[in-house]
């Protein structure tokens, strides 16, 4: 979301002569609402804006299970053919059949059924995982935003933080079952509103201004570098970059490696080891529950029993091998994720460049035709990983710095405002490899 920092900052622009965090009386035809950014929010909106990566890896198992299921049908079909092949066309179809829906047929219910079940509840996991993150980072508390909507564009104001969007950021709104979302433009982030806080009214007026400020986008948006930098105070530091896929890969990187999902994924594995122990007996146990009479449970469990001290736990240890391959890869395989994700992203949402200025009192992140005021109480440390500078908000998401726009002296003023601001104890600049 917007308040993800510099890596997905769709965050404030002052438009024409309206500087960031101005509160002042509404000009003609503007009108505000008050609506709060809580855990339901924050998931819709992350769901909304990446409806096309999650919906991907929803169908990405289909495809998978499709190739399986022919390559399962195929290996039948040859086995009954081998069968049959004196009984000619008709017989080969009822052998092909009868292996098809008798035990020949169960390795492909025992593929499908898992493979259909997870693209069924695919979206709750997804909404799962994503409210899990929140709590995991302090997002979980709400927050009362107000949203300006002006002729020429959108204020929105949040706790220490204030956000300025000109009207050729605004894509348009989307109005979906429980969230009114403001679409934004190259920018990897959207609005979302509850829709259970207004009213029809409301939500009727917001479109026709969505409608009217699109129509008016081709107005040239405000130049932040050009517009309101002579009422500015003289910054402590300013700089210019374009957010590249290295820089998106590796803050995907740093949300991958956060506590909370290291913690998962300990769970995932132990758990993946004590499956991989079970799935072949509880295979076997299922077959003899489909015709238990034909070997009774007074001779099945005997059996059972030889067969788990002498061939079941060469599986389990098969298994296990394979687990521990995983293990070995995981860091490998979630920095090409990572990767994979950045490019997606970058394609999604070109880079544009970005204008840091940092003052005593705020930090602003300037495009065109946005801006993003931080005030400098809002920040409560600093952390340097491999070639990043990450500014730490209370219960709110980091902002991501490159290193390579600052120089030593650049970076020790930011180390001491965000550092004064936030108190020794939070300054956490240790170096992460």
């Amino acid at each position: 979301m917007l308040d993800e920092g510099v890596v997905r900052n769709g965050g404030q622009t002052p438009r024409g002569g309206i500087t960031a965090g101005n509160t002042g009386p509404e000009p003609a035809g503007a009108f505000s609402i008050v609506a709060p950014i809580d855990l339901q929010v924050r998931v819709a909106a992350a769901q909304f804006v990446y409806s096309d990566l999650f919906s991907a890896a929803r169908r990405r198992p289909l495809h998978m299970l499709a190739w399986v299921v022919v390559l399962l049908l195929v290996m039948i079909g040859v086995s009954s053919w081998q069968k049959s092949a004196r009984l000619g066309v008709d017989g080969f179809a009822s052998r092909f059949f009868n292996d098809l829906f008798g035990l020949g047929g169960l390795a492909i219910l025992f593929i499908v059924i898992p493979v259909l079940a997870y693209y069924a509840i695919q979206p709750a996991l997804v909404r799962g995982r994503l409210r899990r993150w929140c709590r995991d980072e302090q997002l979980d508390q709400a927050v009362s935003v107000t949203y300006r909507f002006e002729p020429d564009g959108l204020t929105v104001v949040q706790p220490g933080r204030t956000t300025v969007l000109a009207c050729s950021r605004i894509v348009g709104v989307t109005e979906g079952p429980a969230h009114l979302y403001i679409r934004l433009r190259n920018i990897e982030d959207a609005y979302a509103l509850p829709l259970r806080v207004l009213s029809a009214e409301q939500v009727a007026h917001i479109k026709r201004w969505a409608a009217s400020c699109h129509a008016g986008a081709g107005v040239p948006a405000y130049g932040p570098s050009e517009e309101g930098a002579a009422s500015d105070p003289q910054a402590l530091l300013a700089s210019r970059f374009t957010f590249t896929e290295e820089d998106r890969a590796i803050a995907l990187g740093w949300q991958m490696e956060r506590p909370g999902m290291r913690r998962r994924r300990r769970r995932g594995f132990a758990l993946a080891f004590l499956l991989t122990a079970l799935i072949v007996p509880l295979f076997f146990c299922f077959l003899w529950l489909l015709d238990p009479e034909r070997v009774p449970f007074r001779y099945a469990f005997p059996l059972f029993i030889e067969m788990f001290a002498s061939t079941f736990w060469q599986y389990a240890i098969g298994f296990w091998a394979l687990l521990a391959v995983i293990i070995v890869l995981q860091p490998w395989a979630q920095r090409r994720h990572a990767w994979t994700l950045a490019r997606r992203l970058q394609k999604q949402v070109p880079a544009e460049a970005c204008e840091v200025r940092l003052y005593e009192d705020r930090l602003d992140i300037r495009q065109e035709g946005w801006r993003s005021t931080f005030d400098m109480a809002s920040f409560d440390g600093i952390e340097r990983r491999d070639s990043h500078l990450i500014a730490f908000r209370p219960e709110n998401e980091p902002l991501f710095l490159p290193l390579r726009v600052l120089d030593d002296d650049n970076l020790s003023i930011i180390e001491r405002v965000i550092g004064r601001r936030a108190g020794e104890d939070a300054l956490r600049t240790g170096q992460n490899a």
